[in-house]
């Protein structure tokens, strides 16, 4: 019986590449090891495709436009964007999704947030949404809402209201008041209820009483 002969450094990586570790895989090992697997998961909404259900779909190639209307309805992960119309339009780096809809029936947006039970959810007459930078701004009779698990915690209304979920940041804008309005309330201002987040529970003392 032959003893196996030692294998080179380059003999070794000739067989690594006859026999390939997945990248699958070590992504896999990668989050557990790390145990990070459920912010990853989240965070990877930017990395799926948009999907819609739609009444109506029309193409327009030389815009490079896709025009959805009839209760539409978009998702991307963890995403919903509803309108009554949206207008996917193709950019040099991406697909910005504009939605528009009525002051009976506003478009509306939700996306949970990065690595906690907390979801933002808006409306506006008008939602634009980039699928690269994954900024959400909502425009006209805006409001968007954080819920902590489902219920209700903080509360902004705006003129513009921007998301920014990469960096997980908010900017608001009143707008400026109509010409000659006098004495109108909330006219160009910025409102909102905040709501103090829950104490963390005081870590028991160790060993206890005895």
């Amino acid at each position: 019986m032959k003893t196996p002969r030692a294998t080179s450094p380059r003999q070794h990586a000739r067989l690594r590449a006859r026999h390939p570790v997945t990248r699958v895989g070590l992504v896999v090992l990668a989050m557990l090891a790390a145990g990070t697997m459920p912010v990853q998961a989240e965070r990877a909404d930017r990395d799926l495709p948009l999907t819609f259900d739609a009444g109506q779909l029309r193409i327009d190639g030389k815009r490079k436009v896709q025009v959805l209307s009839g209760g539409v309805e978009i998702t991307r992960g963890t995403l919903v964007l509803k309108a009554a119309l949206v207008e996917l339009r193709e950019t040099p780096t991406g697909q910005v999704a504009v939605a528009t809809g009525s002051a009976e029936q506003p478009a509306t947006f939700r996306q949970k947030r990065d690595g906690v039970d907390e979801t933002v959810d808006g409306q506006a007459l008008r939602i634009e949404y980039d699928t690269v930078t994954q900024t959400v701004r909502f425009q006209q009779q805006a409001q968007v809402r954080l819920l902590r698990g489902s219920t209700l915690a903080d509360q902004i209304s705006g003129e513009t209201i921007v998301y920014d979920h990469g960096r997980d940041a908010f900017e608001i804008q009143g707008g400026a008041a109509p010409a000659g309005a006098t004495g109108a309330t909330g006219n160009g201002r910025v409102r909102g209820v905040v709501t103090p987040r829950p104490a963390a529970p005081a870590a028991s003392a160790s060993g206890g009483a005895r």
